[in-house]
């Protein structure tokens, strides 16, 4: 999986001028803008929402933010897709405050509704691999700071903190260059932590990150 995959925000609606649009595009706007797709996502987003921040009785779902598409998604006969891998931003209203909630999509070769998983929310530009590695760094990180039970380390969001250095995609879609620094938020044993993430392209379409 590239660093960074081409990012298509899609409309509530399928276009309605669909000539010149490849046919596995076509089925996938349709897809991902259709009712039942946009209520389930919703409803994993508020999901999300509700465990970063339970003390806020509010969790509404504002609108897509964006679609970050990693792996295109493949259609049989049946509805939904059997090979494809996307990410979807969904723009929350938690007691007022906007925060995103991001959520991961993988379609399943057995033609069944795709897999989704909550991935850390906010506005984190880190792919779900990294942010994998990340959170594997950040848990170590807490333990040592004597809050070691996983149980009790919540997600709350992220965010750009600064932009070192310009990035650069390539025609395929790959950070070639750049480097940045996040903050992400956790509820971690009761308490709001903040841990600082660096990340900086390698050069070879990956990235490489320190957690301070």
């Amino acid at each position: 999986m590239g660093t960074l995959a081409a990012s298509q925000a899609l409309a509530q609606q399928a276009p309605a001028d669909q000539q010149g649009v490849p046919e596995a595009l076509r089925r996938f706007q349709a897809y991902a803008t259709s009712d039942a797709y946009k209520k389930t996502v919703s409803q994993i987003a508020t999901i999300g929402d509700s465990i970063s921040a339970p003390e806020c009785k509010e969790h509404k779902p504002m609108e897509r933010a964006a679609v970050t598409i990693f792996k295109p998604a493949l259609f049989g006969e049946g509805l939904h897709p059997v090979d494809g891998l996307w990410m979807d931003r969904i723009k929350m209203s938690r007691c007022g405050t906007p925060v995103m909630q991001n959520i991961l999509v993988r379609a399943q070769a057995n033609g069944q509704p795709p897999q989704m998983q909550l991935k850390m929310p906010g506005a984190t530009s880190a792919n779900p691999p990294m942010q994998d590695a990340v959170m594997t760094d950040v848990l170590a990180s807490l333990a040592k700071g004597k809050c070691s039970d996983q149980t009790k380390i919540i997600p709350v969001d992220s965010k750009l903190d600064k932009e070192i250095k310009p990035r650069k995609i390539d025609a395929k879609g790959m950070l070639t260059e750049g480097a940045w620094k996040e903050t992400w938020v956790f509820n971690a044993c009761g308490k709001k932590t903040n841990i600082g993430v660096e990340f900086a392209a390698d050069g070879k379409g990956s990235l490489t990150h320190k957690v301070k």
